[in-house]
């Protein structure tokens, strides 16, 4: 699986701590070892989609993925397939909120 990431969730790891950043960096991997079929079943990602939200500026319907216990990362698809990183919220509420 190709993976895009935005500027917005690079810096938004960038100013993360240490932890976040680590966690990041281990899911990045992952995800690049991933198909479209294992990103969907894979038991810790927890990738889910985020019903009634999409991408303002795209239209994409948006997904959560796990990045720790209480972060998450807000994605979209595109075709390819290609899992495009948006947003990295640290605290797991506001990540579903419009």
């Amino acid at each position: 699986m190709r993976i895009e990431i935005r500027p917005a969730f690079d810096e938004e790891v960038i100013n993360a701590e240490l932890p976040v950043r680590k966690a990041a960096a281990k899911v990045l991997q992952l995800l690049q070892a991933l198909d479209l079929p294992q990103l969907w079943t894979h038991p810790g990602l927890n990738f889910e989609k985020l019903h009634g939200m999409t991408e303002p500026t795209t239209g994409q319907q948006l997904y959560s993925l796990r990045v720790t216990g209480s972060v998450r990362a807000i994605t979209c698809l595109l075709k390819g397939p290609t899992l495009v990183l948006i947003h990295l919220h640290v605290q797991h509420n506001k990540a579903y909120r419009k």
